[in-house]
């Protein structure tokens, strides 16, 4: 993607808050300190109970395939990401209506070797899915949590909305009047100027990764009255370098990077919040 700003040369021109974001990434233990916000775990493989994986290691090597997807049917994981397993696996009527579909599948089981198979079925599971309730973990922990009488009859300090995912929904849409059809991630106080966030982890370039960056940026730009809106982002988006020395141009990157909206990473949340208070 084209960049507007030369950013080699001409990082003040961004906003100040991505700035701060870029230079923390490029200076400090940043993915260290970011452990705090987004405690991974240690990707352990999942070892599958020794009789199934027999079973599973003779019915592929055999091409026994009506016995291999029974047997991978009992299974939470299946060893590649195909468009249809769900459908075979929980749908009635789809396993035995649709032979030609299941020769699909079997012949690319049967492409890989049969420990391949096992290996794939037993590698770790990812570790990005629960992204949303690491930060708000973090957040309870970061900062002073209000119940919502409190929250909205505060006017000194800075303060977080403590409510289920309905409660806050309803007050950021009926009494703050922001027409969001999920809660915000974040919904903060600071004396008496309201503050949502949208909160992202983008840890690669491409697919998914770009519309949840294009998500914050427009959940941004769609400002409804006198409520701050934020993007509260981390990971690859504030780098700004490959290892070979080449200025990243990737969309997910050049997005946030130029964004004139506030987008901050979370390590910087409280220095910004704190900024707002007059």
């Amino acid at each position: 993607m084209e960049r507007t700003i030369n950013i080699s040369e001409n990082l003040e021109e961004l906003n100040p808050w991505i700035k701060r974001s870029i230079e923390l990434f490029q200076t400090t233990k940043y993915l260290d300190d970011i452990l705090k916000v987004y405690p991974f775990q240690i990707a352990t493989p999942q070892r599958l109970d020794r009789d199934i994986r027999r079973k599973i290691l003779s019915a592929h090597q055999a091409r026994n395939t009506n016995t291999l997807i029974e047997l991978l049917k009992n299974l939470d994981k299946f060893p590649y990401e195909d468009p249809i397993w769900y459908l075979i696996k929980n749908i009635s009527g789809c396993l035995e209506n649709n032979p030609e579909q299941i020769q699909r599948i079997a012949n690319s089981l049967y492409s890989m070797t049969a420990e391949e198979t096992v290996v794939r079925l037993e590698s770790a599971p990812k570790l990005n899915t629960q992204m949303g309730p690491m930060f708000n973990i973090w957040l309870q922990n970061k900062f002073k949590l209000l119940q919502m009488e409190k929250f909205k009859t505060s006017r000194k300090g800075i303060f977080i909305l403590n409510s289920s995912e309905e409660e806050g929904k309803s007050f950021v849409n009926d009494v703050l009047n922001q027409n969001l059809h999920k809660r915000p991630d974040l919904v903060a106080k600071v004396n008496g100027q309201y503050i949502i966030g949208e909160a992202k982890w983008i840890g690669q370039p491409g697919g998914n990764q770009e519309k949840q960056v294009q998500e914050v940026i427009t959940f941004c730009r769609n400002q409804r009255g006198n409520i701050l809106r934020i993007g509260i982002v981390d990971g690859f988006p504030w780098a700004l370098k490959k290892i070979n020395g080449n200025l990243i141009n990737d969309k997910v990157a050049v997005y946030v990077q130029e964004s004139e909206y506030d987008v901050v990473s979370a390590l910087l949340l409280k220095e910004y919040l704190r900024s707002l208070i007059n």
